[in-house]
C-alpha cells in the first residue's frame, strides 16, 4: 500500500520519476534506471534526516517549484496530526532545511536501480505484476552477490526487517537461490542488523507517544510512556527521551 504525502492534484506536484509509457503497461530499461517517489508505505517518517530526504527527492522531481509553497507543505507534511511523521518538528527549522536544500538542489541517493517501471495509470495488481517481470527477468535466476547487497540495503534504509522472504520476492526469485547468501559472518551482520532495526523502530514509536505526552508542555512520565507503548525495556525508553530532546 502506497500513501501519497502530499495533495498533488491540488498543487500540481510531480509524485514520482516521470516516464513517457505512450500507452504501454510498463516499460523494461536492462541496466536498471533511478526511481524517485513521493509516496510511502504503512511506515511513517521515521527521524528528521529522513523528513530532509524528501525534501530532496521533491526538489529533484519538481525543479523550479514555488519555496514558499514548498515551505507550507513540508511544515504541515512535519506535524504529527497529519499521520504521515513520528513526531512534530518546528517550522523555523523545517523552513531552514527546506532552503538548504533548495539552495544545494543535491541529487538524491537511490540505493537500488529498477529494471521495469508499471505505468501508474494502468490497473495492474500485484500477481500480474510478478509474472510480467518473472517472464522478461527470467524467474528463478539466482541474484548476484551485488543484487543481494542492493535489496538488503533497500530493506536496511526503510527500517524493514531483513529476511530471506523478503530479499527473494523482491527480486523475484525463490528462497532456495538467496539462501547462499545469508550465511557465515554475514549471517551474523543481518541478525545484529535486524536487532538495531527491531530497537529503532521501538524507539520510534516510544518518540512518538512522548510527543503526544508532552503535547502543550505536559510533563513526561515514564509510567505513562510505558503503559501506551507496551514497551518495558527502560533503557530503550530512556535512549528514545535523549533522542527527542536532542532534536528538538
Amino acid at each position: 500500500m502506497l500513501i501519497p504525502l502530499f495533495d498533488y492534484d491540488k498543487h500540481r506536484i510531480i509524485m514520482q520519476t516521470p516516464f513517457r509509457f505512450e500507452g504501454k503497461d510498463y516499460l523494461y530499461f536492462p541496466d536498471g534506471c533511478k526511481f524517485y517517489s513521493l509516496y510511502r508505505t504503512t511506515r511513517k517518517i521515521n527521524s528528521f534526516s529522513e523528513l530532509e530526504y524528501i525534501a530532496e527527492k521533491f526538489t529533484h522531481l519538481n525543479p523550479g517549484f514555488d519555496i514558499e509553497l514548498m515551505k507550507k507543505l513540508f511544515v504541515d507534511l512535519s506535524d504529527r496530526d497529519t499521520g504521515h511523521i513520528i513526531r512534530t518538528y518546528g517550522s523555523t527549522r523545517v523552513e531552514a532545511m527546506i532552503e538548504k536544500v533548495f539552495d544545494k538542489k543535491t541529487k538524491p541517493y537511490c540505493p537500488r536501480l529498477r529494471k521495469i517501471i508499471f505505468n501508474p495509470s494502468k490497473m495492474i495488481d500485484r500477481k500480474e505484476k510478478m509474472r510480467i517481470v518473472a517472464s522478461i527477468i527470467h524467474t528463478k535466476k539466482k541474484p548476484t552477490e551485488s543484487d543481494i547487497d542492493a535489496v538488503v540495503e533497500e530493506l536496511w534504509l526503510n527500517k524493514e526487517k531483513i529476511t530471506i522472504s523478503k530479499v527473494a520476492d523482491k527480486l523475484n526469485t525463490s528462497r532456495y537461490l538467496t539462501r547462499w547468501y545469508f550465511q557465515g559472518d554475514r549471517k551474523k551482520a543481518i541478525e545484529n542488523a535486524n536487532k538495531e532495526i527491531k530497537e529503532t523502530n521501538l524507539i520510534s514509536r516510544a518518540i512518538e507517544a512522548i510527543d503526544v505526552l508532552t503535547d502543550k508542555g505536559n510533563k513526561l512520565k515514564m509510567r505513562e510512556l510505558k503503559k501506551i507503548t507496551s514497551i518495558r525495556n527502560y533503557q530503550l525508553l530512556k535512549n528514545a527521551v535523549m533522542q527527542y530532546q536532542n532534536q528538538i
